[in-house]
């Protein structure tokens, strides 16, 4: 069992690093927590403890029940329900995001310099609906451990390969070499994601919130695409921006027309 000590730090990007190791927190986010992920130990509060059986839970891992405030302290959310698990983070590759599937064209989510949790939650959660392969984050991009990230994804984190740390031009490298084009957002983009035939392979890239893609990343994209904009308006937020161009893939792979 880890010390209270221990698992207070796992509320910080530090001690997640270091440890290797993350909380998720809540009921149904408990529950659906995949067989594949490792969980290390259940911690419970005497309330939930009292008014739930917890024996499902100790056939997966050791359980730890405690009192209630000092569950609480441990926490992020403002009203605890009473039950988080302490999983082991993941590392993956390029190819645990590309050997999911072999007969539908590779779609993959490029995130560069993403900072915001509840973008990249929200965007992880997008990708997973669509049916993405996965999504890469570069260095310099958010903890996707974060607990806010994961409130954001709803689960997502859990359910699709995320690589994180990953050097963008190594990353676009690798995606060319399998014949995956990267279509970047980018609001002066000379392509409408309605002229692209996204239901081959492709990689979609999103900036970053505040200064959208760099120019290193705007060279290595096969094209930049643009939503169109009405009344003055500059740009939309990374994740809704990502989320409707993610989802004309999913309107042209279902209606089999590019246009």
């Amino acid at each position: 069992m880890h010390s209270l000590k221990d698992l207070k730090q796992l509320k910080t990007k530090k001690g997640r690093d270091e440890s290797g190791l993350f909380i998720i927190e809540g009921e149904k986010f408990v529950q659906e927590i995949p067989g594949n992920w490792h969980v290390v130990q259940y911690v419970i509060a005497s309330r939930f403890a009292a008014n739930c059986d917890i024996s499902h839970y100790e056939t997966r891992a050791k359980c730890a029940i405690v009192r209630d405030s000092l569950f609480d302290s441990l926490a992020d959310t403002v009203s605890p329900q009473g039950i988080l698990a302490v999983c082991a983070q993941k590392n993956h590759d390029i190819s645990d995001l590309l050997n999911r599937r072999h007969t539908i064209p590779h779609f993959v989510l490029l995130g560069e310099n993403l900072n915001d949790p509840g973008n990249i939650g929200a965007l992880i959660r997008t990708a997973a609906a669509a049916g993405a392969d996965g999504v890469i984050l570069t260095t310099g991009s958010g903890d996707i451990y974060n607990p806010k990230v994961l409130r954001a994804a709803a689960g997502a984190v859990l359910r699709l390969p995320v690589l994180t740390n990953a050097d963008l031009a190594q990353a676009i490298s690798v995606l060319n070499s399998k014949n995956i084009p990267t279509y970047a957002a980018h609001p002066r983009g000379e392509k409408s994601p309605y002229a692209l035939d996204l239901r081959s392979h492709f990689c979609l890239l999103v900036g970053n919130e505040s200064h959208g893609i760099s120019k290193t990343a705007a060279s290595l994209a096969q094209a930049l695409v643009t939503l169109p904009m009405a009344n003055n308006t500059e740009s939309l937020n990374a994740s809704i921006a990502g989320s409707i161009l993610m989802y004309e893939a999913v309107r042209q792979r279902q209606t089999g027309r590019a246009n």
